[in-house]
């Protein structure tokens, strides 16, 4: 009997482990985010990687067209990426730690 209720117990645990782990972190700090990235930037992809290990849902700039480059230039003075904005507040480069705090993740 105790067998049987433990792999209940197990399972119960497991599939909620599941349902957290698969809810979009942004219910603890819902902010907007927008990266501005380019393909070939090995930096831009580790943000990427930390923001989709979160499920974080972010806008995607592609800065490597002509019309990226203007709006970059515009916004920012520069090209330089990656640039992430989380709700206003600027990161610039693969900043793990701050862009964690600013969306409110341990």
């Amino acid at each position: 009997m105790r067998k049987i209720f433990r792999g209940f117990l197990v399972a119960a645990l497991c599939l909620a482990w599941m349902h957290v782990a698969s809810t979009p972190a942004e219910a603890a700090c819902a902010k907007t985010v927008v990266l501005y990235s380019a393909y070939w930037c090995p930096y831009c992809r580790q943000v990427r990687s930390l923001l989709g290990r979160y499920h974080i849902p972010y806008k995607l700039v592609e800065v490597t067209s002509p019309s990226g480059q203007s709006l970059m230039l515009r916004k920012f003075g520069d090209t330089g990426v990656p640039r992430t904005v989380i709700g206003g507040t600027l990161v610039l480069g693969y900043e793990p730690a701050r862009i964690k705090q600013l969306l409110c993740l341990k």
